[in-house]
């Protein structure tokens, strides 16, 4: 889990972002004012790993998106980061109960036909017969 919790490289991240935002530039934008919007795009995925980010901006500018073709804002990112997030959350969530899941759970011993059918009269289940006595 920490590996792939790992937080992102924000110069990574900066780099990420300028890719995925280069076909909605504004082509007069200055250098500067970019720099400052990549520091911003930083700050907002600072928490999540690069794999994420990486997911998240694919995922963007993929026909599964039905607003790829507008420009989108680090919360737009931020929002599928954490889709993308929630099977590592969920893993993480299982570790810290101790709940080992029920592939880890002792055996049991099989029920033969009699048992099952005491078991069923007992709680007050009579299944309906097929064949036969289904046709009377």
């Amino acid at each position: 889990m920490t590996a792939l919790s790992q937080p992102c490289d924000p110069v990574r991240t900066m780099a990420r972002a300028a890719a995925l935002l280069e076909p909605y530039y504004d082509k007069g934008t200055p250098q500067s004012i970019r720099e400052i919007e990549m520091e911003d795009w930083a700050d907002a995925l600072d928490r999540f790993p690069d794999w994420a980010i990486d997911r998240a901006c694919k995922w963007w500018k993929s026909a599964a998106n039905p607003d790829r073709r507008k420009r989108p804002l680090e919360g737009d990112i931020e929002a599928r980061c954490k889709v993308e997030m929630m099977a590592v959350r969920a893993a993480e969530i299982r570790e810290r109960s101790g709940w080992a899941g029920v592939a880890n759970e002792a055996p049991r011993d099989p029920v033969s036909p009699e048992r099952a059918n005491e078991i069923l009269r007992a709680a007050g289940f009579a299944p309906k017969r097929f064949g036969a006595e289904a046709a009377e």
